[in-house]
């Protein structure tokens, strides 16, 4: 077997031939010869050289998979570095729908049990809220916070003064954080 310093080693219509044809050679060449170049892509992408090092894991996991899914336009180089690119992005989101193994024990990445249920609760002490508010009021609420009209929309939808609408927006906005903190809903 060539050294991965021989030049037909590393020839990129060498590996993507390889690469097409699929199978473990492959891909041990490619790690060979592309490796140093995806970790310092990876350390491009990602927050952190551990971040990084997992980008290029992943990568070359989903290339195992995937190799043969290459059709040869452009770089299979250009192909890997977007490849370890999507690994940087997707860990910068949180990973949704992964493992991350944090000090020696595997937690999902999704929110906990307690957040889950603390979001079901402020969502419903916000709806009891806003139901709790004037139809006039609730509508101004709605139409800024959920739709962003601005106020001179609002005052022409609902027949009000610009001031007016400023005016109950800020009370109905007050009465909503009463009764959501203080949970005093009327």
């Amino acid at each position: 077997m060539p050294s991965s310093d021989d030049d037909s080693y590393c020839n990129p219509q060498v590996l993507v031939r390889l690469a097409q044809a699929g199978g473990s050679e492959a891909l041990d060449r490619l790690t060979r010869c592309y490796g140093d170049r995806l970790l310092k892509a990876g350390q491009r992408y990602c927050r952190t050289r551990a971040e990084a090092e997992d980008a290029v894991q992943d990568t070359w996991f989903y290339a195992s998979q995937h190799l043969d899914d290459f059709r040869g336009e452009g770089s299979l180089e250009g192909w890997l570095v977007r490849v370890v690119a999507s690994a940087c992005r997707r860990q910068a989101r949180g990973a949704k729908n992964a493992l991350h193994e944090r000090d020696g024990e595997l937690v999902a990445a999704g929110p906990s049990p307690l957040d889950t249920s603390a979001a079901r609760e402020l969502a419903q002490s916000l709806q009891a809220a806003l139901l709790a508010l004037s139809e006039d009021d609730r509508a101004i609420v709605l139409l800024a916070e959920v739709e962003d009209w601005r106020t001179r929309e609002i005052a022409a939808e609902l027949g009000l003064s610009e001031g007016a609408v400023r005016t109950r927006l800020t009370r109905a906005r007050a009465r909503l954080r009463q009764a959501i903190f203080n949970n005093d809903i009327e």
